[in-house]
């Protein structure tokens, strides 16, 4: 992570008490939080369906939902100016090996959703050697998923040039035009690499590799002072995911809503990947998926390796959800 990052990570733990909310909502009105998400996929839908089919709502609370990425993300949720972030467990792993605590509290994504792909000319092991491989940072979820994937192809990170590209949009798009040879992506995006006639060379999530792609983060603080809140979001979550798995109209109608998406034949390629390879039945955090992540992440940041996972999630909030919803 960037020396900036470093310091405002810092500076954010600092300040986390200072600028955090420091009252509950009035009866009156409904509760304001603001959530940020580090990747613009389908990974975070549920954020979406939940403020646009009235969850968020439902449980009292008026939602602002950002894209910010997560080198913003996670300084933002330690000074309070967001109350959730969502992120992958592999930049909060390395946030905490910084010093930094924070709690997931939803898994979105439990295993890795990458696929990755390679254009024809380049579609072997050999074929990859010395080129550019996008990817978005050194430090998330993409980034892991593509040293996963280089591994089950028997290469190492040195023996390609792994290039960082900002966002999974400009990896996508940079592979589409050729500036990169490959790079770790999934649906709807896939959708076009297969007709281009890409080649799918390591598909993770056939794999069932534990992992949090997309994650829901909340400072021990604010979970501490506010757990009625967290409790709330979380059941809006819980219920929009539900919808997201048994309402494919509606789900469908999301994604090309907040991707553009107008196909159905892509609609319906990129509803079945999340359906039928993804989701979980409850969105729960497991220590085994930020694990699976960290070790992914160990051979580029050692630091990472001794951390106490067993910190770094909480089970109660979909544990709650998941009884009043069975009710």
């Amino acid at each position: 992570m960037a020396d900036g990052v470093q310091i405002s990570l810092l500076a954010g733990a600092v300040a986390a008490g200072l600028l955090m909310p420091g009252a509950k909502a009035a009866a009156a009105g409904p509760t304001q939080l603001t959530i940020s998400h580090s990747q613009k996929t389908v990974d975070f839908l549920p954020l979406w369906i939940a403020a646009d089919a009235g969850y968020f709502k439902k449980h009292g609370l008026d939602v602002t939902v950002r894209y910010l990425p997560a080198q913003e993300g996670i300084p933002a949720l330690l000074t309070g100016q967001v109350q959730v972030a969502g992120v992958g467990a592999s930049d909060a792993a390395s946030a905490f090996a910084q010093g930094a605590k924070f709690k997931l509290v939803a898994t979105l994504t439990p295993v890795y959703t990458f696929q990755f792909w390679a254009r024809a000319d380049h579609a072997s092991a050999a074929g990859l050697k010395g080129q550019r491989v996008g990817i978005t940072s050194t430090t998330g979820s993409l980034y892991s998923g593509t040293l996963l994937a280089l591994k089950q192809l028997g290469l190492t990170p040195s023996d390609v040039i792994l290039t960082p590209l900002g966002g999974a949009v400009n990896v996508n798009s940079s592979l589409i035009a050729g500036s990169v040879v490959a790079g770790a992506s999934h649906p709807p995006a896939t959708y076009q690499f297969q007709r281009a006639g890409m080649v799918d060379l390591v598909d993770l999530p056939k794999s069932n590799i534990p992992s949090v792609s997309a994650g829901l983060w909340v400072t021990d603080s604010y979970l501490q002072a506010h757990r009625d809140i967290v409790q709330n979001f979380v059941d809006a979550i819980v219920e929009a995911q539900h919808r997201e798995r048994s309402d494919r109209a509606y789900a469908e109608a999301e994604i090309s809503k907040q991707f553009g998406v107008k196909d159905k034949a892509e609609l319906d390629f990129t509803y079945d990947f999340y359906v039928n390879e993804i989701l979980a039945p409850e969105p729960m955090p497991e220590a085994a998926q930020i694990r699976g992540d960290i070790d992914a992440l160990a051979a580029s940041n050692p630091k990472v390796k001794d951390l106490d996972v067993a910190s770094m999630f909480d089970q109660s909030f979909v544990k709650n959800a998941a009884q009043q919803t069975a009710k």
